[in-house]
């Protein structure tokens, strides 16, 4: 059984991890902390934890050997300032934001825009896209939650990218993401009412998931993977469909392509193969899911449709996975039905 906190409850990932938690048969007791929330029921958030009577705590006063686990559900640069802390105490830690995302602490500070508080251990921190690092995540100490783009997209490139048959240059990734995205701040801040029956790309060339994204795919393939990532917004709360093109390096049907990913993820109940038709985000919504589906053109083209839930399988749908692996559970616990 598992004694554990989240911080950053309230949040609309904080939301969703609390709902998970709520219904984890291997929880003996979960504490949730806000910053400036302090004392308010965890219901007035959300109707679906209405029924629930806990009250927000105090952050500042959070006793870390208190835990097994503690989920860091909180802006980026967060959990970082707290990981002397956390090092000495029996806890582990799993962060949602960015803080422990890249290897490299410098190219970190060039995209987050402010100074790294642990560049000693960026480099070593176990980066938590369950499927591919599984083994890893199962003794350490710290894991670090995948962003929901890179998600779907290291997903949907890991096997083809690890058979080498497609080509490495070139890789496009047209993302569309739900507008939860952008967190509560910015949505109360009228970003609701910029996406309303509307669709906005942004941060074309420089959104802070394209090094994440090409960091992982590097490492799988040896060498320089040449990605082009642009985001959108949708006018929609929650779901992020990602349509990616590539080129495939030799003679090869998609029917080979799709028994290739069949194979791939074989053991993986999360990882959904479409074999006719298209992914869409509805076929995840609500689910710790990914869904592929491939569609192949003339002259070595090859279009893949990732989609999954940004706040569950790209958030905290993916981070109670990871805890169910730290933790000795069965992987699905509390993830069957979202």
């Amino acid at each position: 059984m598992a004694k554990i906190a989240l911080v950053g409850a309230s949040g609309f990932t904080g939301i969703e991890l609390a709902k998970l938690l709520k219904k984890h048969p291997e929880n003996s007791k979960l504490d949730l902390f806000s910053f400036s929330h302090i004392g308010i029921s965890i219901g007035k958030f959300s109707k679906d934890l209405i029924k629930y009577d806990d009250i927000l705590k105090d952050f500042k006063k959070i006793n870390y050997n208190d835990y097994d686990i503690v989920f860091f559900a909180c802006p980026n640069g967060t959990a970082m300032k707290e990981y002397y802390k956390i090092d000495k105490s029996n806890a582990r830690l799993i962060d949602l934001a960015a803080d422990f995302r890249l290897d490299d602490a410098e190219l970190w500070e060039n995209y987050y825009g402010t100074k790294h508080h642990t560049p000693e251990i960026i480099s070593s921190v176990t980066y938590g896209l369950t499927e591919i690092n599984r083994e890893s995540i199962k003794n350490t100490k710290i894991v670090a939650n995948p962003g929901c783009y890179p998600t779907a997209a290291i997903i949907a490139l890991y096997p083809i990218l690890k058979k080498k048959i497609i080509k490495s240059e070139h890789i496009i990734i047209d993302a569309k993401s739900g507008y939860s995205g952008a967190g509560r701040d910015k949505i109360e801040s009228g970003l609701y009412e910029q996406v309303k029956d509307n669709f906005i790309p942004y941060n074309f060339y420089k959104h802070r998931h394209h090094p994440e994204i090409t960091q992982e795919l590097n490492k799988l393939y040896g060498a320089n993977v040449d990605v082009t990532f642009s985001p959108h917004i949708l006018p929609i709360y929650r779901g992020i469909l990602e349509t990616i093109y590539i080129e495939i390096q030799k003679d090869i049907k998609v029917e080979e392509i799709i028994n290739i990913y069949k194979q791939f993820y074989i053991n993986d109940e999360f990882i959904k193969i479409k074999e006719n038709g298209f992914s869409e985000i509805k076929d995840v919504e609500l689910t710790n899911k990914v869904q592929l589906s491939f569609h192949q053109g003339s002259n070595g083209k090859l279009t893949i449709v990732s989609a999954i839930d940004n706040l569950l399988k790209g958030a905290a749908g993916q981070a109670v996975q990871n805890m169910n692996v730290m933790m000795g559970y069965k992987e699905n616990t509390a993830l069957t039905n979202e």
